[in-house]
């Protein structure tokens, strides 16, 4: 899986290089199936919605396209560690792997809260799933330069 992982991370990596050239924060996310992938998209902040994350617009556009919030057969891609709103939305749509490239641990819904791991939130099934494989770092290098070009503090 380390290839695919690669694979979909360049991308995410891409698109978070799209949203920066269109003013906005540098994050990318790409879903993915069995079949390849699924959804991709880039941080849409700017257009003055918060909630415009890529990883919030990706899960919004699977659940429209598959007709089903149960993504049990999918994995998510991100350049960055998902952050606590959408660390819960990857519970209740019960991926199977979450993958990204860095680390977030002053905002992180993984590293600091743990929401991604968290076993407490099985007593609310079938609302919440088990907690998805989590797998991090991959191409960090390579996302952490494009927040470096973005002058993120967390880069220092």
């Amino acid at each position: 899986m380390k290839n695919d992982d690669e694979k979909y991370m360049r991308r995410c990596i891409q698109l978070s290089e799209k949203a920066l050239k269109f003013g906005d924060n540098p994050f990318g996310c790409v879903i993915v199936g069995k079949d390849g992938t699924l959804v991709e998209t880039r941080n849409k902040i700017k257009e003055n919605d918060v909630t415009q994350h890529a990883e919030i617009l990706a899960m919004r556009e699977a659940q429209k396209l598959l007709k089903t919030s149960d993504l049990s057969a999918y994995t998510i891609y991100s350049n960055c560690e998902p952050c606590p709103m959408c660390s819960f939305m990857m519970r209740e749509l019960k991926f199977k792997r979450v993958v990204f490239a860095v680390l977030f641990p002053e905002m992180g819904g993984y590293s600091k809260w743990n929401i991604l791991e968290d076993k407490e939130l099985l007593k609310f099934k079938p609302i919440f799933s088990n907690p998805p494989e989590v797998v991090t770092g991959i191409l960090e290098k390579e996302a952490l330069a494009v927040f470096e070009k973005a002058g993120w503090e967390m880069c220092k």
